[in-house]
């Protein structure tokens, strides 16, 4: 029995004693419901974020082709752009040395100067025949070489298109690599099935150099750590870690399907593209058609200014007998000459006959000299031996022109690199060009490097590829090992590697996870 003073207490510890048990049951119960909830809400969530991975891959996928393909087309313009040029200004000098020789071959068909009198001296028909000659022998040169250097250009742009600047248009075997169906979800892994909200994923993001700065090294070329910023690197998520879907996409879409060996990457990040080494090394086979075309249509130029020059002083002495008319011819043409001459010719640079041209332009004046001599009213043999005095000394002054155009014409020797400047003219300064024929060559060679801010999307796939998309081996096995004992270190801690198409590399892998 108890006491009538101890009967509250003890209602009060049984009913205390029944709400823990009622409590307890509640709490079993709850737990028997929520937990199949809790891992269905879990299993819909994560099945959400992998149906909204694999749409933005494969829309990611198609666009980095797309991009791939658009500079590969811009690729393409540079060479036609390059080659056009160079086949375009050939075809206008063809052109302008066609009627310079159908004029030579007029004025060469008389055979002598003055139809309607007699004939001048032989000396200064000699003069004539030389000039109008070597006119014709420069600008059927100049002809000749232009049509070999459009020939040769059109030859290396259709080569380069056909050959090897091609669109990088995807296989149909890698649109299925890109390609993930919803139940590829059933083969991954349990705890990425299941993965709570905010808790870190499985998977080590990628870990890829800047794209500014590829090696990874700072300017004293020490290694720095590289901070993960998602706008610029993959952009697929704020963490360090990535869900195995993720992680499966790099190494397919960015590795070429197998894990990096890691290294020195093997562009620089603003090395030149492929196409414009290919291009600059095919223009060296007809840089020199180009060049000389240019300067024998100037000699050529020059040389019908001669002819010209001494057929009008001819006529008019031998047929007019107007010995100031004929004084003032050379005035014209030798004049145009200089001018010419002046206008393609830089005055810079170590010559080893600077300036004699000037001697050449005299030559007409010199022989005009004589000329007037040798019709002088009365016969003098003092005249006469100063009238051959001068005429051997025009033509001693054509020889100092030719020499002279030899001297301008040579090959110069290799000098630093100009200046890149828009708008302007530019090649190596390794190609030994004529240094006084370097203002208006109109020769344009692709640039050695991009500029800032440009970038090569077709490098970076290589990069990318060499470094297996960021994905460094497994743990336990060397860096630098071949991508085969990589391959097996995975399969053997996964089994989730298969072999696959071969892309870019010598031989490509997949997970399965994402096989359908």
């Amino acid at each position: 029995q108890v006491s009538a003073t101890h009967l509250p207490t003890a209602r009060a510890r049984s009913g205390e004693v029944l709400q823990r048990a009622m409590f307890g049951v509640t709490s079993a119960a709850t737990a028997a419901v929520a937990g199949p909830a809790s891992a269905a809400w879990l299993f819909s969530y994560n099945k959400e974020n992998f149906a909204n991975d694999t749409g933005m891959r494969f829309g990611k996928f198609m666009m980095a082709r797309g991009n791939a393909n658009a500079q590969v087309a811009q690729y393409r313009e540079d060479i036609a752009g390059i080659t056009g040029m160079t086949i375009s200004k050939m075809d206008s000098w063809q052109g302008v040395t066609t009627l310079f020789l159908a004029v030579g071959a007029a004025l060469s068909c008389a055979g002598r100067i003055g139809m309607h009198g007699c004939a001048p001296p032989g000396w200064f028909c000699g003069l004539f025949s030389g000039s109008i000659f070597m006119s014709i022998m420069f600008n059927g040169t100049s002809l000749w070489l232009a049509m070999h250097a459009s020939q040769r250009a059109q030859c290396a742009a259709t080569s380069l298109l056909t050959r090897k600047v091609r669109l990088p248009i995807p296989s149909m075997g890698q649109l299925d690599n890109a390609r993930v169906i919803a139940s590829s979800f059933e083969k991954q892994p349990a705890r990425d099935m299941f993965r709570v909200p905010f808790m870190r994923h499985p998977e080590s993001a990628p870990d890829m150099p800047h794209a500014e700065d590829p090696a990874g090294k700072t300017k004293s070329g020490s290694k720095k750590k590289h901070t993960h910023d998602p706008q610029k690197e993959f952009g697929t998520t704020h963490r360090d870690t990535i869900p195995s879907w993720l992680h499966d996409e790099v190494i397919v879409d960015k590795g070429d399907g197998f894990i990096g060996e890691g290294g020195e990457p093997l562009h620089d990040p603003h090395e030149a593209p492929d196409h414009f080494k290919l291009l600059m090394k095919a223009q060296e086979s007809w840089r020199d058609y180009d060049v000389y075309a240019r300067i024998c249509m100037l000699y050529g130029v020059v040389s019908y200014l001669y002819a010209v020059c001494y057929f009008a002083v001819g006529t008019a002495m031998v047929e007019l007998r107007g010995f100031w008319v004929m004084w003032s011819i050379p005035m014209i043409f030798m004049g145009a000459q200089c001018l010419i001459m002046r206008l393609d010719i830089l005055r810079t640079g170590s010559h080893r006959l600077p300036n004699l041209q000037f001697l050449g332009h005299m030559a007409p004046y010199i022989a005009v000299s004589a000329l007037t001599l040798e019709y002088r009213y009365y016969y003098s043999e003092a005249q006469q031996a100063v009238a051959w005095g001068l005429a051997l000394l025009a033509i001693f002054a054509h020889f100092v022109m030719a020499l002279r155009m030899l001297d301008l014409a040579w090959p110069g020797d290799a000098t630093p690199d100009m200046p890149e400047e828009p708008g302007r003219q530019w090649w190596p300064g390794s190609w030994r060009v004529p240094g006084a024929f370097t203002k208006h060559l109109w020769f344009l060679t692709p640039p050695k490097k991009l500029e800032q801010g440009q970038h090569c999307v077709l490098h970076e796939m290589e990069d990318m590829a060499r470094h297996g998309g960021g994905i460094a081996y497994r743990r336990g096995k060397k860096i630098g090992a071949s991508p085969a004992a990589a391959l097996e270190s995975v399969e053997d801690t996964s089994g989730l590697l298969n072999s696959s198409d071969t892309r870019f590399g010598e031989f490509t892998y997949k997970r399965g996870n994402d096989l359908p």
